[in-house]
């Protein structure tokens, strides 16, 4: 879609009424584009039931989103452009939502609107996030990802001390902890998710005369309580050990922090998260992966997925394992 889409149409003649067109005429739900009355821009969905006890939408800045009822559960979900300046976000947000429910049944526009208005607050909160500086989710999983190992492996194995010294993700090293003659490399997503291991260069993997692991964990998100725990109740408690180790290692760990962009703030007070499975591989022999010297002259900074079911046979027990390794 581009502008020539929404201009092409003319402003609606009646201040009551909007001027549309189907937004696409192979998508199950019945999404409009069109103008209203005072020529702005809107892209509506339409429900004639389903829509009971409907959640807010969010707030967007240059985008109006409202909910407007109709008889019975009915309704309709109305974007309307209120700053031509912010087109080129209208359009790829129209393009997301239609995207995100083109496998939905045909004619499903009820559960489809829900769907949209829980797409819109994922929206809202990505560009919150960005405006505001947090941290993604993807950010905050691998946060908490370091930092549970840190405590959990780390800190019991080398003390608050050896375990701030040898956390290096957080300083840009290829391998997120150093221990001994270990490199570990640390992959956390959700339970949920395809188990696909994204690699971010050629060099993570690559073992360069060093023994590297690779330790996969899932986590969940969960209410509070059963050991779940966010990402400040985490950060809080490493600090306390930090604190306790003397200055030197608070500075440490707190430059750490600030490398990974973690400021404190009470949006990271949830989600709570609850560690469901840890897993550790050897990186040896024929490991699913891609090294430099694998690659052609003149290509690097290759980025690559591995699939976690071509690893099986390369797990080590991880106790033993880390306990050799600091031998």
């Amino acid at each position: 879609m581009d502008e020539s889409d929404w201009h092409n149409i003319a402003p609606a003649t009646d201040q009551h009424a909007d001027n549309v067109r189907r937004a696409s005429t192979t998508h199950p739900l019945d999404f409009f584009r069109g103008r209203n009355h005072a020529g702005q821009y809107i892209f509506a969905l339409t429900a004639d039931d389903g829509c009971r006890e409907l959640p807010r939408p969010p707030k967007l800045n240059g985008i109006d989103l409202s909910v407007e009822r109709r008889l019975s559960e009915g309704a309709r979900l109305l974007l309307t452009l209120e700053d031509r300046e912010q087109f080129d976000i209208f359009r790829a947000l129209c393009r997301h939502l239609l995207d995100a429910t083109a496998d939905q049944p045909r004619g499903a526009n009820g559960p489809g609107l829900r769907l949209v208005l829980r797409r819109l607050a994922d929206w809202h909160n990505m560009l919150r996030r960005r405006r505001d500086g947090l941290l993604t989710i993807e950010e905050i999983i691998g946060l908490v990802g370091e930092l549970l190992f840190l405590r959990d492996q780390v800190v019991p194995r080398v003390g608050v001390s050896g375990g701030v010294a040898a956390w290096r993700g957080a300083h840009r090293d290829e391998q997120d902890f150093a221990l001994g003659a270990l490199q570990v490399e640390v992959k956390t997503q959700l339970s949920t998710s395809d188990h696909r291991l994204l690699i971010s260069s050629e060099a993570q993997l690559d073992t360069a005369g060093s023994r590297l692991l690779l330790c996969h964990q899932a986590v969940a998100r969960t209410p509070a309580g059963g050991g779940a725990v966010s990402l400040n109740a985490l950060v809080d408690d490493l600090t306390q050990r930090s604190v306790a180790a003397g200055p030197v290692i608070l500075e440490q760990f707190e430059t750490a922090l600030e490398g990974c962009r973690y400021v404190r703030r009470e949006e990271y007070d949830e989600p709570q998260w609850l560690l469901i499975d840890r897993r550790l591989f050897e990186v040896r022999d024929d490991f699913p992966r891609l090294t430099p010297v694998m690659l052609p002259a003149g290509v690097h900074a290759v980025s690559y997925a591995i699939l976690l079911s071509a690893c099986q046979s390369f797990a080590v027990d991880l106790d033993k394992t880390l306990a050799e390794g600091l031998a």
